[in-house]
């Protein structure tokens, strides 16, 4: 009898595991469904218009969000339809919207090379990234782009399909669309192009910022002609036509080139946040975003990573008024029209050495002097037995030198004394630990949990404003189109350390510039006040650090999290270097 009851429980558990997995992906499913259906209720056959503007009323982006997905009066033209289909998406009528061959020979290339240097999304996939999804690279999120890629397959025939892609794709200078694009580049209708200004288009879909002709004329031709070839190849044109294409001289628009901010990442940012603070049930047709961006430095900023080192070398870099809290640049990727993901919020690095100001500012608070001694000496905590870098230590040390030298032990020996709860309950109050939930461990105070950029920048900046925690924003006003305020940013803070002690953690941010393991920040005649960090191995290298009313943080990585060559002072250098760009500061070599 026993025996059978041991039989029917082990024949029990695939079951109940297989039934979680079953009502896990119906689930998804279902509410993948329903999300599609809901947005594509409230886009059906409307045209929303926004003009987005810089802190300095610099149009930043003129856009509108066109879905006439069931419009079939106006036919795509045939050599623009087929020159993104060679491009993009070959087999697009063949597939169900998912194309398992091309996802097979991205993934050999991917693996051949060592990093992510081909994808194997369909037209259909796209369109569900660019209408539906943001650029989480989650398993989730890549689960609901099949899902949703498969619905509209279901939904919509394949020209609908094209026509809501080409309407949307980004193709760079604040074009949205094929239409817009048409008229940026070239100053015409869509239906006036030719093959060569077509396939110029198509070519420039992969990475609008790298193959445009405003920005590199040789490789923008060199693009187009490979569409060219490949549409030849494909049999959609003539040889004569392609030769007579790849000859034809570019008559380009140059009165709209660089009036936009080429940064889709960006833009995208300021949109999502604008529905986060409108109100969705009103329906706006037209918006006025002023952001708060300061469009001179944001083009500083996007320079600066030019010097990062290695091609794949990643790079986020973030600036925030500290008494008001606004970005005022957010740099998202060393290239971010070809990576399409934002480091800045959905990156969750190890904080590294940024981390310790937190428990030495907690140290502060519970009456702890900056003079007061600790051992920087060898030790362990039960089986966890850290160094410090290069394994020197320095003895009795005062709090500020310990902090100066960047000392693994004694801030561990800091949350040992005062216990973990306060690091804990005093980096929340920061808005730090949400990404990561931090746990009683030593490793806690020197930053081995990990947070994002905008959250540890955002805590220094608070430092930097005398204690008071702001809510980041990168917008200063929304209006409609006859001028009524729809919305406007009331700038609430939140007092999180005593102005005694906050002045106190500010010296030990700038003799860590000033003295300390953070000198490739200093700028001298300047007070700064900053710290750097660095994850095991060199994989994460961060630096953050406040001058006058603004803070900016710089992070640097792989994005496969591999260990790099360089140090933290590198990403204080460019720190440094920024800093010296946007205030005029000669830098001495």
């Amino acid at each position: 009898m026993q025996k059978i009851k041991s039989k029917s429980f082990v024949l029990i558990i695939p079951i109940l595991i297989f039934s979680g997995i079953s009502l896990y992906i119906y689930n998804l499913i279902f509410t993948t469904l329903k999300f599609e259906i809901s947005k594509n209720e409230r886009y059906r056959s409307t045209k929303y218009s926004y003009v987005i503007s810089s802190a300095d009323n610099k149009v930043l982006s003129k856009l509108s969000r066109k879905f006439e997905i069931d419009n079939s009066r106006h036919k795509i033209p045939f050599f623009l339809k087929y020159s993104f289909i060679t491009s993009e998406d070959k087999r697009f009528y063949k597939h169900n919207g998912i194309d398992f061959r091309s996802i097979s020979r991205a993934l050999f290339q991917n693996i051949r090379s060592g990093y992510v240097k081909e994808g194997g999304s369909t037209i259909t996939q796209q369109l569900a990234r660019l209408i539906f999804l943001n650029n989480d690279l989650s398993f989730q999120r890549k689960i609901k782009e099949i899902f949703i890629s498969l619905i509209l397959e279901f939904r919509y025939d394949k020209n609908q399909i094209l026509k809501l892609y080409l309407n949307n794709i980004y193709l760079g200078s604040g074009a949205y669309g094929v239409n817009e694009a048409s008229q940026v580049y070239f100053g015409k209708l869509v239906e006036e192009l030719t093959l060569s200004e077509s396939a110029l288009l198509a070519g420039l879909a992969p990475a609008p910022s790298i193959y445009s002709p405003y920005q590199n004329i040789e490789l923008a031709i060199k693009n187009r002609n490979k569409v060219l070839e490949s549409m030849y190849i494909d049999g959609y044109i003539s040889l004569e036509n392609k030769n007579k294409a790849i000859k034809e001289k570019l008559n380009l628009n140059h009165q709209t080139a660089n009036n936009s901010l080429d940064d889709k990442l960006l833009i995208n940012f300021i949109l999502e946040e604008t529905d986060k603070v409108i109100e969705s049930n009103n329906d706006y047709k037209f918006l006025r975003i002023k952001s708060s961006i300061n469009k001179n430095w944001q083009e500083k900023a996007q320079k600066i990573s030019r010097y990062v080192g290695p091609e794949e070398l990643e790079f986020a870099l973030l600036s925030i008024e500290s008494n008001t809290g606004l970005i005022r640049t957010m740099v998202t990727s060393r290239n971010p029209l070809v990576n399409e993901y934002n480091r800045v919020i959905l990156s969750v690095r190890p904080l590294g050495s940024t981390f310790k100001i937190i428990p030495y500012a907690a140290a502060l608070i519970e009456g702890i002097k900056l003079t007061d001694n600790f051992e920087d000496l060898p030790r362990c905590w039960d089986s966890y037995c850290p160094k410090n870098f290069s394994e020197k230590y320095r003895g009795s040390v005062s709090l500020i030198e310990s902090f100066k030298s960047s000392s693994n032990i004694v801030p561990i020996s800091i949350t040992n004394k005062i216990g973990s709860k306060n690091i804990i309950n005093l980096a929340n109050s920061f808005g730090l630990g949400y990404k990561q939930k931090f746990k009683e461990f030593p490793s806690l105070a020197i930053g081995s949990y990990g947070d994002n950029l905008l959250n540890i920048t955002n805590a220094y900046s608070a430092i930097n404003n005398s204690g008071k925690i702001q809510i980041p924003s990168i917008i200063e006003k929304i209006e409609s189109f006859n001028n009524n305020t729809i919305w406007k940013n009331k700038f609430i803070s939140k007092k999180i350390l005593d102005l005694k002690v906050n002045k106190k953690v500010k010296k030990l941010l700038e003799k860590s510039v000033k003295e300390g393991t953070s000198k490739a920040a200093f700028i001298k005649g300047k007070k700064i006040y900053g710290k750097t960090g660095t994850s095991d191995g060199n994989r994460d290298l961060w630096f953050i650090g406040s001058i006058d009313k603004l803070t900016t943080g710089i992070w640097i990585g792989y994005d496969n999290n591999a260990e790099t060559e360089l140090s933290s002072g590198n990403a204080a250098y460019l720190w440094k270097k920024f800093i010296s760009e946007i205030y005029k500061i000669p830098i001495k070599k």
